[in-house]
Order: structure tokens, then sequence, then C-alpha cells
């Protein structure tokens, strides 16, 4: 067989395998086998758990250290001080992705009309639209909820919930759910990564009993599985988007690489703790002669009678070798930062960046921004998923009268930039283009971000033409 015709064999094969996965959930659903159903999907439990066991202080390694044993004594207890490392790191890596708001951007042409000679810009009715539903749902609270469970254990999901309310409207409910809210996460996909189906269980409360659910949702169907004593009820309700109604986040822990420096730096600090606990009560090194005559408890002199040149009365002073403990700290801090790409934000590191510009912060910040970038590859493709799971909501659920003009919307996102831009410098050299010819008065008006850049130009152009007749025709002057 030729070269071709292998490689048609192997498309071919690889289609089937993708089908075939899909037909057997299927087939596992209408037998209602979810038991056998559920080990289609992909599991990642082992990894999940891990991650927050690791997110945790209080599972941290350095909480099972023993006591010391003491002879005739209770054993001494030693000093666990877990710190939150992956806490701050991944409080961190949110702030550089999500501090500010998703910016959104429409593509369509905008549509002025004209009255009595002034022009205007006509309200592009589906992006509003689009907008308003983004606020309603809590787009960017989601956002940065899934976000932060994705970044501390390893995946999390947004799932669309459909329903109507008392008076029959259709309405949406967006909730995050990861493993620490106990939900198990099922992601189906086929080998090119695309998702075949998605299933997501939970346990609720029914009576005294408390029971299984396992809801598994496709683009054409959502099957809400409930375990019974004899096996398991499905409900199947048609899912009207054409979509799978959530958003699957994966990625690998923030403080990927850096675990060992974190137990080590908390495993310094334990044993440094156990070493101020020791030496904090003085500790005196006497020769026999001087112990028969000090004083005793209830005596209140602070005398010490020296015997002879051999009596000894001293105490014993901790260990001093701190520059040796400070260093490996240090060295322990750096490298955590280092590793898992995050800048310093201590209270000593911002003093001494002082006061920076825009460019500086970015350069000064860079380790943030290189992680920032390596997460963008993810989620900058999960929101454009996302805008288009919306739309198709929209489209066939909430706003079916603005179907066609949500159909023609084109919307493109930026993720914001974390720190404040200098306004200020960007409106000058704005300004400074616009005024060597580089760039129209339509473009920099729409560069300066005006929420209305038609009416803005349109007041621009007749506060020139009323100045330009002032000084051509002087108030009160002749034509």
């Amino acid at each position: 067989m030729n070269i071709l015709g292998n490689i048609f064999n192997y498309l071919q094969n690889s289609i089937k395998n993708g089908l075939g996965v899909e037909r057997d959930l299927y087939q596992l659903i209408q037998d209602r086998d979810i038991s056998r159903a559920k080990q289609i999907f992909q599991d990642r439990d082992i990894e999940v758990q891990e991650a927050i066991k690791e997110y945790d202080p209080n599972e941290h390694e350095v909480m099972n250290r023993r006591d010391k044993p003491r002879k005739g004594k209770e054993p001494y207890r030693v000093q666990k001080l877990p710190r939150s490392w992956q806490r701050y790191i991944n409080e961190i890596a949110l702030f550089f992705l999500l501090a500010k708001p998703i910016v959104w951007k429409s593509l369509n042409e905008i549509e002025v009309k004209e009255e009595n000679g002034i022009k205007s810009q006509v309200a592009d009715e589906a992006f509003e639209a689009f907008k308003d539903f983004l606020k309603e749902t809590r787009f960017n609270t989601t956002m940065r909820q899934a976000k932060r469970k994705a970044g501390a254990e390893t995946e999390s999901a947004k799932v669309y919930h459909l329903y109507r309310d008392e008076s029959n409207k259709p309405k949406v409910k967006v909730l995050v759910i990861s493993a620490s809210d106990g939900y198990t996460l099922r992601p189906l996909f086929d080998q090119y990564r695309n998702m075949i189906a998605f299933g997501y269980g939970y346990f609720l409360k029914e009576g005294n009993t408390t029971v299984e659910h396992f809801d598994i949702l496709t683009t054409g169907m959502i099957y809400r599985c409930k375990k019974s004593g004899i096996g398991w009820e499905v409900d199947v309700v048609v899912n009207p988007t054409g979509k799978i109604n959530v958003i699957y986040y994966q990625q690998p822990k923030e403080w990927d690489g850096a675990e060992q420096r974190i137990a080590r730096d908390e495993e310094v600090d334990s044993k440094a703790g156990d070493t101020n606990n020791y030496f904090a009560d003085p500790i005196a090194k006497v020769t026999a002669d001087i112990l028969e005559s000090m004083p005793k408890g209830e005596d209140t002199g602070k005398l010490v009678k020296m015997v002879g040149k051999e009596s000894v009365f001293e105490y014993v002073e901790p260990p001093t070798s701190s520059e040796m403990k400070d260093g490996e700290k240090k060295v322990l801090r750096e490298s955590i930062h280092q590793d898992t790409f995050t800048p310093d934000f201590s209270f000593e590191a911002m003093i001494g960046r002082g006061d920076l510009s825009g460019d500086a912060i970015k350069r000064a910040m860079i380790l943030g921004y290189i992680k920032r970038d390596n997460r963008l590859e993810t989620y900058d493709e999960l929101v454009d998923r996302e805008k288009n799971l919306i739309i198709a909501i929209m489209m066939n659920v909430t706003h079916i009268q603005l179907r066609d003009k949500l159909s023609k919307l084109k919307l493109e996102h930026d993720f914001a930039e974390p720190f404040d831009e200098d306004k200020y410098t960007e409106w000058s050299a704005i300004g400074k283009a616009f005024t060597d010819g580089i760039i129209s008065l339509e473009t920099a008006v729409k560069l300066m971000g005006v929420a209305n850049p038609v009416e803005e130009i349109e007041k621009i152009k007749a506060e020139k033409q009323s100045a330009l007749e002032e000084y051509v025709y002087p108030i009160g002057g002749e034509a």
C-alpha cells in the first residue's frame, strides 16, 4: 500500500476511535450503566488531591514532625511551622492574569444615523445585550474564581445551568465547580483534544440519605443521573444551545517545581523555632561548689559566691550560626520565586523599587509577565470558547428576539494590564501622532477609548468649525 493510502487509513481509524468512544458512552447511558460510563471519562483525581493537600498548610509534611522523647518527662513538643507559599504564588499569578476585568470590543461596523444635520452612533443592540449578560452572570467574578481554583487544584469548571424561573422566563446560572467544593470533574476528549462530553459528580442530601448524582453534558442532550438502590435513574433534557454548556480549565499547579524548596523552607523555620524555645529560658553552666551556694527559689538575693579560682558560673549562649541560616533562607526565597516565575512583592522589595513608570514596572516584574504569557496560551482560547457559548445561549435561550443580530456579532477580547498604565503618556502619544498626520482624527478618537467615537468626532469638528468662523468673522465684525 502506498504512503497516501497509509495516511488515509490512519486518519480514518482515528476518526472511528473518537466516534467509537462517543458511541460507547451513549450506549452505556441508554443502558443506564452510569458506573461503567464514568470510567470512559478522564480521571485526574490523584493529581488534584495531591495539589489540594499541598495547598492546605495543615497538610504539609512539616506537620508530621515527631515530638522528641525525654526520659521521665513529657515529650518535648517540636515546632511545626508551615507556610502558605502555595496560596501566595497562586494569588500573584491570578493578579497578573485577571487583576482587571477582561476588555471586550465589537468588530462590527459602526452604524451612524443623521438627524438635523447631526451624526450620531446607533447603539449596537447585540453587543449591549452581550455586555449585560456578562454583568448578570458575574462573568469577571466567576473567571477569577475558576482561575484561582485551577491554579490551586490543577482543574476547575464553569457550568452554565439553564432553567426557567417562577414566571417561566429563561434564566442562566453560572456555577464554578472543583474538587475542593465536593465535585468530581470528568471531561471526555477525542484524539484532537475536542471535548466530546463533560460529566461532573456530586452528592445531595435527600431526606435522611445522601444521594450520588452524576450529570453528563453533550452538545445535543443533558443527562441528569441519580444513583438509586438498584441502579441509576437517568433524566434526559434536550440541550438547546448545541454546545457543551461548560468551560473546563486545566493547568499545572502554580507552584509546580518548587515543592522541595518550600518543604525545606518550612523545615528550617521549624528547627529555628525549636532552638529559640530551647534557649528561651537562661541556661547556666556552674561547678558543684557554686551549685550548693546558689540562692534557693524563695530567696530574693542575686549574689553568687565564688569559692575558688576553679569555680565556674556562666550562661550558655545559644548557637550563633545565624549567618548560615539566613543565607539558606535567602537562597530558598529567591529560588522559590524564580522557579515559579513569581515576582517578590515583599515590603522590602517594593520599597527598593521606588516609584516606577509603567514600562519600568514591566521590566521589574518580568517574571510575572513571563508566567502571564504562558497562562494566556490556555486561558485566551478558553475565553474565546466561552464567548461562543454565551452567544449560543443568548441566541437559543435568553435573547431569541436578537438571534439575527447576535449571529452577526463579531467580538474580540483582551486581558487587561495588571498595573495601571500611564494614561497621560499614552494620550500624549496619540495626540502627537494625530498632530503629525500619522493617524486620522477618527483613529485617534477610537484609540483614546471614547465610549461614543462618532458623537465625539462630530463635536470636535463642530468646535473647530465654530472657532474657524470666529477667526474669519469676529463677533460684531462684518462678513
